[in-house]
């Protein structure tokens, strides 16, 4: 069976034509066995791949089925006392056109059956997945797993079949337009940060991200986490807003972002390869050939539903779309399952390892060339690549104690290293200066997390259940302190450059190195209550404490409380809901401290306060049958504390009898900030035609400044960076042989600097006639209207096994202006390749 969970033995495929599996129901009635088993068990909200796999397990036996024909994440309940497998499966998957076939020995398939309604079993089961549910099982936002019927917050689920279908390798383009009230900006080549335009209005200023997992494990700093391999991704699911942070802790402040990956194996220990190859080219205007570009990966799996293991490997590269601005990814990924009757046993590892050549960008000129010109090569700052290794390995526990209790833990560690990287989170774009494009660092986190849930009554009356969990995270970073040394001011060619050099650096002279440790640690308590799978109510509270505060109190109470009113009518579904949440972000973050640039000295955190919000959010999903969904949410935060790289003038100097007035960065609190808005989904899916709308409407605006503020920003201002709108559309068509996507999206109306005017400026920087610090630096706010995102995909498929894909990225070919005028971006690429898979 194409595209398995658990593949059907050869011997099988080879004895049961398609014809005969659909027979297969009359011609094998005789063959009870293994199905007359008779089993014991019980199911409380776990999705229907977990019951399949729980089922394999304490029965014995294996179970084989195409993925592509059940919803697997969907949720599952039932209680079994001595009952026959036949019976639970029937139980299981009712609704799903399959029929349990036993083949003979300990082997079950799950074949398709005709449904004359739908017309056939997989166009029945496309138009059941192909909408958003309310049954379907997420592990974030609850402590345990659950249904994202009962949770009182809109979570939104990436699929990564559709990431995989859709070509998608990056996480801007996986969630902005996918997921309303986030968006990031296009990833460019020449950098490996990401940056976050909108998570429902800006939680920072530049550190605008949600808090990030890699199946439970957090991620040291989710700014480096841009690539994706969308063979390994199982899902993507995303909180947006501060309710997630009773659960997650710190850094939570504007959302949650878990990526779930895949554990899947076949039957029988044979292996199955996924292969996809892709070569194409890129238009670039600023480039004298043509761009070439290239991927390439290999997916293994091995084992079965009980244990399963999966390996992949891929390599990416991007030719120089401007001169020196190439860039190569390499990634691997592993994970495992051991399923037992009464545990689940997940393992995962990933590495991902980047690299981008040096770059001069040719917007700016002779700004650009006079900072890594002779100066820049005399202090050892001359503009080298920029290099990047992370890496997650970790593990999760389930044991069901009992049909009442279930235990977890989860252990782990991510770390990176990075080498050269750019700040591009102050006013002056790093291309601009080699100091800025100086930030080193390593770090390393590790997390341990142990909860135990009680579930009492029964789901179809009162159901309730209580979380008791306790978490620890410890974080190692190394960040370098690099400061110039007066001696190199003596290689200056121009007093200009020697004020653009020595201005974020500071006069200060040597090296060092500066290596601590970040605790958090929480303790958690949560309560969910449902009556008669109408009326849901959740409520908990985390104590927490970190150590990155620094004038704040170390401990801190996360508070979050919201419900859910579900009524079905036929058909039609309605669910309204609401909730309550509180976030905190230490000053001092990974994240943050990554991006000091070369500037350590002048941005050290002192005597800040951490960032905060607060808010409500409240809306209502409607849902007629498997085949519209229609989600809307409106939104209302308050964010205090912010923090921004604030430029503020440095003291004066003297070089060659010449006298230099010195630019630096600080770190300052800007105040509060109001964040509210609206956001709209809506999914359509009818036969082989699917398409899906977001809208996002979002006012995020300064309402008091902070006390000791000397920033460009006032009372009543936009925040800069962040889109008035954001909007996408696509619509697919899926045939027997035939797939083909087209995808529209697009950021709407923000303030950003005039980055071209500013590197200019700060190259020619002069006290007196130029400043470029405070008030002064509103001259250089513009207003920009954003491009349009258009992308399209065809493939189809040779057989079971081979497909060819043609993909387009970037048709309209823009190249410039989005986040600002100075950054770069391939301009339209087109790629052909093709996927073959060997069951």
């Amino acid at each position: 069976m194409t595209g398995g969970r658990v593949g059907v033995p050869a011997r099988t495929r080879r004895g049961l034509s398609a014809l005969a599996l659909l027979a297969a129901p009359v011609m094998l009635a005789a063959q009870t066995a293994p199905l007359d088993r008779r089993v014991r068990m019980q199911f409380r909200d776990v999705s229907l791949r977990d019951a399949l796999d729980q089922v394999m397990a304490v029965a014995h036996v294996r179970i084989s089925y195409s993925a592509e024909l059940l919803p697997l994440d969907r949720a599952v309940r039932g209680a079994f006392d001595s009952v026959s497998v036949d019976a639970v499966l029937a139980r299981l998957l009712t609704g799903v056109a399959v029929t349990p076939v036993a083949t003979g020995g300990d082997q079950i398939v799950l074949t398709p059956v005709r449904d004359d309604r739908a017309g056939s079993a997989t166009q029945a089961v496309r138009r059941a997945v192909g909408a958003a549910e309310l049954d379907r099982v997420v592990v974030t936002g609850t402590a345990d797993g659950g249904t994202q019927r009962s949770l009182p917050v809109a979570l939104a689920v990436v699929d990564g079949r559709d990431m995989s279908r859709a070509g998608v390798h990056d996480l801007s383009s996986a969630v902005s337009g996918a997921v309303p009230g986030l968006w990031a900006w296009e990833q460019s080549p020449a950098s490996l940060i990401a940056r976050y335009a909108s998570i429902r209005g800006a939680s920072s200023l530049g550190a605008n991200y949600p808090k990030m997992y890699v199946d439970g494990i957090a991620v040291a700093n989710p700014l480096l986490v841009t690539q994706l391999d969308p063979e390994s991704v199982q899902r993507i699911e995303i909180i947006r807003g501060p309710q997630g942070a009773a659960l997650y802790g710190a850094d939570a402040i504007s959302g949650v972002l878990n990526i779930v990956t895949r554990h899947e194996g076949v039957d029988a220990g044979a292996p199955r390869m996924r292969l996809r190859s892709s070569a194409g080219y890129s238009a670039s205007k600023y480039a004298s050939s043509v761009v070439l570009a290239q991927e390439h990966h290999v997916a293994v799996g091995l084992g079965s539903g009980l244990r399963a293991a999966q390996l992949g490997v891929g390599f990416s590269s991007l030719g120089a779309y401007y001169d020196g601005a190439s860039s190569r990814n390499v990634q691997a990924n592993a994970g495992g399952r051991l399923v037992g009757a009464r545990t689940v046993i997940s393992g995962t590892a990933r590495f991902v390892a980047g690299a981008v050549g040096t770059t001069e960008n040719p917007l700016l000129g002779d700004a650009a060339r006079a900072t890594t010109g002779p100066l820049a090569a005399a202090a050892g700052l001359r503009a080298e690549s920029q290099s990047l290794k992370e890496y997650t390995v970790g593990a999760t526990a389930k044991f069901a104690a009992s049909d009442r209790w279930t235990h977890t833990v989860v252990a782990g560690l991510d770390g990176y290293a990075l080498s050269n990287v750019g700040n591009d989170f102050t006013p002056f774009p790093s291309s601009a200066d080699s100091a800025l494009r100086a930030a080193r660092g390593a770090a390393d986190r590790t997390t341990l997390r142990v909860s135990s849930v009680a579930r009492l009554g029964s789901a179809e009356r009162f159901a309730a259940s209580l979380t008791f969990a306790a978490e620890h995270s410890a974080l190692r970073q190394e960040t370098p302190a690099i400061q110039l040394g007066r001696a190199a001011m003596q290689h200056a060619v121009r007093p200009g450059v020697a004020r653009a050099m020595m201005g974020p650096m500071g006069p200060g002279a040597g090296a060092a190195q500066v290596a601590d440790w970040l605790s958090d640690a929480g303790v958690i308590t949560q309560a969910d209550v449902a009556l008669r799978q109408t009326w849901f109510l959740s409520a908990g509270l985390r104590l927490e404490r970190n150590s990155g505060y620094v004038t704040a109190a170390r401990n801190n109470l996360l508070p979050m409380i919201g419900g859910a009113w579900v009524r079905e009518l036929g058909d039609v579904t309605l669910k309204l809901r609401g909730a309550f949440g509180r976030g905190i972000r230490a000053p001092r973050t990974a994240a943050r401290e990554t991006m000091l640039g070369g500037i350590h000295s002048q941005s050290v955190v002192r005597d800040l306060s951490p960032e905060e919000q607060s808010g409500v959010e409240g809306g209502f999903e409607l849902l007629l049958g498997h085949v519209a969904m229609l989600q809307v949410t409106r939104f209302d935060q308050l964010a205090s504390g912010l923090i921004q790289q604030v430029v503020i003038p440095g003291s004066a100097s003297s070089l060659a009898g010449q006298s230099m007035a010195l630019l630096g960065l600080q770190y300052q609190n800007v105040g509060s900030v109001g964040n509210h808005g609206w956001e709209l989904q809506a999914v359509v899916h009818q036969g082989s035609l699917a398409g899906a709308l977001t809208l996002s409407t979002v006012d995020s605006r300064v309402r008091s400044l902070a006390v000791g503020y000397t920033g460009d920003l006032r009372a009543g201002d936009r925040m800069l960076g962040v889109p008035a709108r954001t909007a996408s559309a696509s619509v697919s068509w899926s045939g027997s042989r035939w797939d083909a996507l087209i995808g529209v999206s697009r950021a709407f109306d923000w303030i950003e600097y005039d980055r071209l005017s500013l590197a200019a400026a700060y190259v020619g920087f002069d006290r007196v006639t130029v400043p470029l610090y405070g008030i002064d630096l509103r001259g250089y706010w513009r207003a920009y209207k954003g491009k349009t995102r258009l992308r399209a995909s065809v493939s189809h498929g040779f057989g079971r096994r081979v497909s060819v894909v043609l993909t387009g990225e970037n048709l309209l070919n823009y190249q410039r202006g989005e986040p600002d005028n100075v950054t770069i971006v391939p301009g339209r690429s087109i790629t052909t390749g093709v996927r073959v898979s060997r069951y």
